[in-house]
């Protein structure tokens, strides 16, 4: 209903309400009919299905019918269930990483939603009351004051100098100033001057106010269920996964009916066929993989929280990494969200702050014109006693003037003034608006000298004002009298005033923020601003900080509006500065960026925020000013609201994107090499690697250089390349090419090793010298993936401790394995120096080889 337009007579009738509030009877009633005054909360998942969902990859799939079958096969052949029971371990740990990760993020969320929770006063029954604002109904008169947070969305009912925050609803970041004037039926929410709106806050004033809507039902309620369905988006991490997970089902399928053909020609068992099939898809599948690569997440999920950034999705890490696009709101994250005194004019010139002079009386005015400290009041107020804290003495200044009377801001004057008493002297101050202050001035005050303000010197003042506007400065002017004790009307006391000067303010830019966005422009990254402020006040800021090189790169939300998608997609990357937009602009400006292939990230701190935070590849929430809504539908949280924080968090998302890389070919070159061996080998009738033999490899030979390779430290072109396209399948050719020499050159060695000890001594060595060369080959391939296509044999070459601990720790169980009674579970028998020596030259003479391939293959193919 359109409540701004309607008389508080009738809303009292219609909610059944007065000025003394609802009865306590009431209020229970309609708790009970309407429900408590709270967002309505998406539907959880169950831990069941949470876990559930952990197995659905096809690798997994395949393991476990795997297992299945293995387990059938040691029934029927009464033999050991220790392949079985491996295999099923590796499954069942892995989906209970995944679980853990989901709960932390789940857990951290209900933390943010608890601080959400305010109080507030109401009145009920005549008494004034203190209770949960989630106890709120509709028809309650609540009381708001400066600091407030308002809880539902209310029709004022009277008001004393209110000004509301709304920049989390409409984006706008100067206070509304609201009273409780009847509006047209058609007012837009933006201008409905008579209404409060839930999670708005109070920042001057007090006034009181009757609950129209609660919950749901509220501006941002509505907002917030429109966010309710559900959009599984799949992110690049995902898509590489499948596309490996595609390629090892393609092989194993195709290998297996190759390896059943041949079977069949050679007349082997049925038995024996489905054995080698199970070797095989041990031998394919790195099992260690999906663990592998969520503590790799999760290491960057640590690291991210260093640098104040709060990952609520792990997937999210390494999509940070592919980011082309951020779309920034401004308030807050590129500005300080806080007014700024950064030119004051007097004494005809313009000064810095640090260049302000010790007394003068426009700064009387500036601190005692003013109903704000350095903590608490209106922005602006707040900037006016900041700028002065290291110039004068705040406290003397207050305690020799006392208030004695004071004619608060109104919308029509556009000023505010006070009388005060110094002395035996009385003073009468006014600031407000330019325009309002220099139609009342007579006289101007130069170097402590009052001077008749002539038609030339007000030009001269009106092209200051007009200067320093167009640096979209929110400027305020001040003016001063003498008075004598006699009452005068406040027409007489806002008369021939002597004119004192102006101040110049704005929202700042974040110190870090311009070397941020240079950072971002030598990444390929294209930032853009998206906000709810005035053109004028975008433009400054974005040219300050470089976002915007040219005032054609900036637009309306309004011009925007009668555009359809494809129109929008034509002309969307051509603009990076976007001013007064709805929250339908942003939804819209980021569809059509996603629609034109783009990875977009999108910060915002508002409900306004949340649909474009949902829609955006990562959405980022911010962390202190953000909103209960744009909270919960962010994959990052920054804790500290910082841009350059979302920089920081794309440095960081790319050097994992570039290790998962680095582990990934890790990982399937041991794993093809392994799966080409057991397909030759049991072409010609052997079985070099037993199953279990198989999964030692992939499970602790690999996975733990695999997880040292994920604290490989970023290359120093990192933010210097081309971003990775979305679309773009992980396999390149370089890195196919990558994959298949290294896995070659693996399988070639070994299978040198095995026949042709096989012809020297017996099938026991020989399995037991190819078992230890592809130990020690996946050991020291680990320094080739430190790097995929520079050479790694160089003063840096140890220079990752972890790798260095990681095969040391390697080394100390590859020694026990080979020296202790395990050796039996393992079918390794014993060798001598001269054989294992020949297998670490063969290891050496190869690792040599496949360094020198990397600038061969860059030449030839393409990445």
């Amino acid at each position: 209903m359109n409540y701004h337009s309607m008389n508080i007579g009738e809303i009292y009738k219609l909610f059944n309400s007065s000025l003394d509030g609802l009865s306590s009877i009431e209020v229970d009633n309609r708790i009970e009919k309407n429900g408590l005054n709270m967002l309505k909360e998406p539907k959880k998942i169950t831990a069941v299905i949470k876990f559930l969902n952990q197995f659905k990859d096809i690798m997994i799939i395949i393991l476990i019918i795997s297992a299945i079958i293995s387990f059938i096969l040691s029934i029927i052949n009464k033999e050991s269930f220790l392949d079985s029971i491996i295999i099923l371990t590796i499954v069942i740990v892995n989906a209970i990483l995944g679980f853990i990760q989901e709960e932390k993020a789940d857990k951290s969320i209900e933390e943010l939603t608890n601080l959400q929770k305010t109080k507030v006063k109401v009145r009920r029954n005549g008494d004034l009351l203190l209770i949960d604002s989630e106890y709120v109904v509709v028809g309650d008169i609540i009381v708001l004051e400066a600091g407030d947070i308002v809880c539902a969305d209310s029709r004022i009912i009277s008001a004393i100098t209110l000004k509301v925050d709304e920049s989390s609803l409409t984006g706008e970041s100067i206070p509304v100033e609201k009273n409780n004037k009847i509006l047209k039926d058609n007012t837009l929410l933006n201008d409905r001057t008579n209404m409060l709106y839930s999670g708005t806050n109070v920042v001057y004033g007090k006034c009181e106010a009757i609950v129209c809507e609660v919950g749901s039902n509220t501006e941002f309620g509505k907002i917030a269920d429109n966010l309710t369905k559900e959009v599984n988006e799949i992110t690049p991490l995902q898509l590489k996964l499948n596309d490996i997970s595609k390629f090892l089902s393609i092989i194993i399928s195709i290998i297996i009916v190759g390896m059943f053909i041949i079977g069949i020609i050679k007349k082997i068992e049925l038995k024996e066929l489905i054995l080698l099939s199970i070797s095989l898809a041990v031998a394919a599948i790195p099992e260690g993989l999906p663990a592998v690569i969520t503590i790799i997440l999760s290491i960057g999920i640590t690291e991210l929280a260093k640098k104040k950034a709060i990952v609520r999705k792990i997937s999210s890490v390494e999509t940070l990494g592919c980011t082309e696009i951020i779309c920034s709101d401004k308030t807050g994250t590129i500005t300080q969200n806080k007014m700024k005194v950064i030119e004051v004019f007097y004494n005809n010139k313009i000064s810095k702050i640090s260049d302000l002079d010790k007394d003068n009386r426009l700064f009387y005015n500036m601190l005692l014109n003013n109903n704000a400290t350095l903590e608490v009041g209106d922005p602006t107020e707040i900037a006016l006693i900041e700028c002065l804290k290291n110039v004068v003495d705040i406290n003397k200044i207050m305690k020799e003037n006392v208030r004695i009377n004071e004619i608060p801001f109104d919308s029509n004057r556009k000023m505010m003034s006070i009388t005060v008493k110094n002395k035996d002297e009385l003073v009468f101050y006014t600031k407000g608006s330019f325009d309002s202050v220099i139609n009342r001035c007579s006289y101007i005050l130069e170097n402590n000298k009052v001077k008749k303000l002539t038609k030339n010197i007000k030009e001269k003042l009106i092209n200051v004002e007009n200067n320093e506007s167009d640096k979209a400065y929110r400027v305020l002017a001040y003016a001063y009298k003498i008075i004598d004790n006699k009452t005068k009307k406040e027409e007489e006391l806002e008369s021939d005033l002597i004119f004192l000067g102006m101040t110049s303010m704005i929202d700042p830019p974040r110190e870090e923020v311009k070397e941020a966005i240079q950072l971002c422009k030598k990444a390929h990254i294209k930032p853009i601003m998206i906000t709810g402020d005035s053109l004028s006040t975008a433009k400054a800021i974005a040219r300050e900080i470089g976002i915007l090189d040219d005032d054609s790169q900036a637009i309306l939300g309004k011009d925007i509006d009668n555009m359809n998608l494809e129109q929008l997609k034509k002309v969307v990357e051509k603009y990076t500065v976007y001013a007064r937009v709805s929250p339908e602009n942003k939804y819209n400006i980021v569809n059509a960026l996603k629609e034109k292939g783009k990875m977009v990230a999108m910060t915002g701190d508002g409900v306004n925020d949340a649909p474009a935070l949902k829609l955006a590849n990562i959405g980022v929430g911010m962390g202190i000013t953000g909103t209960e809504v744009s909270k919960n539908v962010s994959d990052i949280i920054l804790s500290d609201d910082s841009f350059s924080s979302i920089v920081t968090a794309v440095r960081e998302g790319r050097r994992i994107y570039d290790n998962i890389r680095n582990v990934l070919v890790y990982l399937l070159t041991g794993n093809i090499a392994e799966i080409l061996i057991v397909f030759v080998s049991m072409f010609f009738g052997h079985e070099i690697y037993s199953p279990i033999q198989l999964l030692y490899i992939n499970l602790i030979t690999d996975s733990i250089p695999a997880i040292a390779l994920s604290f490989e430290q970023e290359s120093k072109d990192i933010m210097k390349r081309p971003v990775k396209k979305q679309k773009n399948s992980f396999f390149t050719q370089f890195l196919v090419s990558k994959i298949v020499i290294s896995a070659i050159l693996k399988s070639i060695s070994i299978l040198l090793i095995y026949f042709i000890n096989l012809k020297l001594y017996n099938n026991d060595v020989a399995t037991t010298l190819a078992f230890l060369t592809i130990l020690l080959q996946e050991m020291i391939f680990t320094f080739t993936c430190r790097n995929l296509k520079k050479n790694i044999i160089n003063k840096d070459i140890f220079n990752n401790k972890y790798i260095n601990k990681g095969l040391l720790f390697l080394l100390f169980i590859q020694f026990l394995l080979f020296t202790t009674p395990i050796k039996k579970v393992f079918n390794i028998h014993a060798i001598n120096i001269y054989q294992l020596l020949s297998c670490i030259i063969i290891v050496i003479i190869v690792f040599i080889i496949d360094e020198f391939t990397k600038k061969l293959l860059i030449k030839l193919t393409k990445d």
